[in-house]
């Protein structure tokens, strides 16, 4: 997982904390639920490929899983969504807390794959760009990668 954010701060958020403990009321107002990637077309039998998929189902916690390839080795990461607020009418902040991170080739994932990170996503058009990331302890970084939504 962390290899995908770092391709997001290679090729790459702080948020506020969410009013009344609302995470998912701001992700479906800024529309960030459903599939996210920078190249929708890319499958995961591709040797590269990333996609992030926010959800929230009904009485459950907000969720991000992330899929991750990069040298044939596919990392997905379920990330409990520990706070969500709009930053601006255009942008969201989203506080992100590991909870699996599965490697494919059987390999313990480190240390750094369980660190929790806020990341800052803004609207341009029908994309989101992220414009801002942060990893726990670290400084924030200011990056520009832009997803597309994909169709499922």
């Amino acid at each position: 997982m962390r290899s995908f954010f770092g391709v997001l701060l290679a090729s790459g958020m702080v948020s506020a904390p969410a009013f009344g403990g609302d995470i998912e009321g701001p992700m479906k107002q800024f529309g960030l639920m459903g599939a996210w990637s920078s190249d929708c077309s890319r499958e995961s039998s591709q040797p590269t490929m990333d996609r992030v998929t926010f959800a929230a189902p009904s009485g459950g916690e907000a969720t991000a899983t992330i899929l991750d390839k990069h040298g044939g080795v596919l990392v997905t990461t379920v990330d409990q969504v520990t706070e969500s607020a709009l930053v601006a009418s255009d942008e969201i902040g989203i506080g992100l807390h590991p909870v699996t991170v599965t490697r494919s080739d059987g390999k313990t994932a480190s240390q750094h794959d369980y660190d929790d990170m806020h990341l800052v996503f803004q609207k341009v058009g029908a994309r989101i760009e992220v414009v801002r990331v942060r990893f726990e302890g670290l400084p924030e970084i200011q990056r520009s990668v832009f997803f597309e939504k994909c169709p499922n």
